[in-house]
């Protein structure tokens, strides 16, 4: 799929951009490694440049769309869009889908997959009272792309067997109140294919609206799950979803504070908010200082 695409004067300048697991960074270019880096180079501004103007009317685009405008084999789309993904000519506004970065997007307006829509449909259809919150809202600001993608669902109590039984299916693996272990377990031995979703029996809908939970109560709720291990999520990850949070959207921190304390954790939210405006602020919560710490290290 790569062919000649090496272009010297693309190349030429000593300052490139290399490309290794999907990433790339600006820096010095080994003269080794010059050929190889500036044809991958070519190739994805080849590549991109044929996906937009094949796509760039639509407000998104799928993996198969891709597919089929480059007629390519999918492990190279993936890569490809992981790439661009990371160097920021395109967005990763929900899984699989994917928007140019030149378009508007409203992060307050979550897109999902085809398969996460029906399965709203179906919940909201039966009547079921739930919150689909975490990592399906918060997608937008994902730092590096999860190989898993868990969906964080919060039913009225005792409304969580029945969402199981309606969303159970070849592709979905529905989980009720599982532990850091089982859903370890899950993602060892269930095909990609099928999509996890763990389902918490919470009575609350406060910060959510149609079902959907606002940013603000997705970050609470993907921060609780994470900072106490009830799900495989890298703290340092959640940290990353924080910070581009709050450099592309005005976020609510009343509303944060009102639903943390909810979650029983508003000292903690109390004590970030504090030291990002005052970072000689005494903080007195273990798990606010490791966050803040996170957080001085990548900003």
């Amino acid at each position: 799929m790569y062919g000649n695409l090496h272009d010297n004067r693309t190349c030429s300048n000593s300052i490139k951009t290399i490309f290794y697991k999907g990433l790339w960074y600006k820096r010095i270019v080994p003269q080794s490694l010059e050929t190889e880096v500036c044809t991958l180079y070519t190739y994805a501004e080849k590549y991109y440049q044929l996906l937009k103007s094949a796509l760039s009317e639509k407000p998104a685009f799928s993996i198969d769309d891709a597919e089929r405008v480059l007629d390519s084999k999918r492990s190279s789309i993936l890569w490809l869009l992981s790439t661009l993904t990371a160097s920021g000519r395109l967005v990763r506004i929900s899984r699989g889908v994917y928007s140019f970065s030149d378009k508007k997007i409203s992060f307050r307006t979550p897109t999902f997959s085809p398969e996460i829509n029906n399965a709203i449909a179906t919940l909201r259809n039966e009547g079921v009272s739930f919150v689909l919150t975490g990592l399906d809202i918060l997608l937008p600001f994902v730092q590096h792309q999860p190989n898993r993608l868990l969906h964080l669902l919060y039913t009225a109590t005792g409304a969580g067997s029945w969402a199981q039984s309606l969303l159970k299916s070849e592709k979905f693996t529905p989980l009720l109140e599982p532990g850091l272990q089982e859903i370890n377990t899950i993602i060892d031995v269930i095909e990609d294919q099928s999509e996890i979703i763990i389902i918490r029996e919470r009575s609350s809908t406060v910060a959510s609206k149609d079902s959907l939970a606002t940013l603000e109560r997705a970050f609470i709720d993907l921060y609780f799950e994470a900072s106490r291990d009830m799900i495989p999520f890298s703290f340092q990850e959640t940290a990353y979803i924080f910070l581009n949070m709050r450099s592309s959207v005005k976020l609510n921190t009343a509303q944060m504070l009102r639903y943390s304390h909810e979650r029983t954790i508003r000292d903690e939210i109390e004590d970030i908010l504090k030291a990002l405006k005052d970072p000689r602020a005494h903080i007195s919560s273990e798990r606010a200082q490791k966050f803040l710490s996170i957080l001085g290290k990548i900003r």
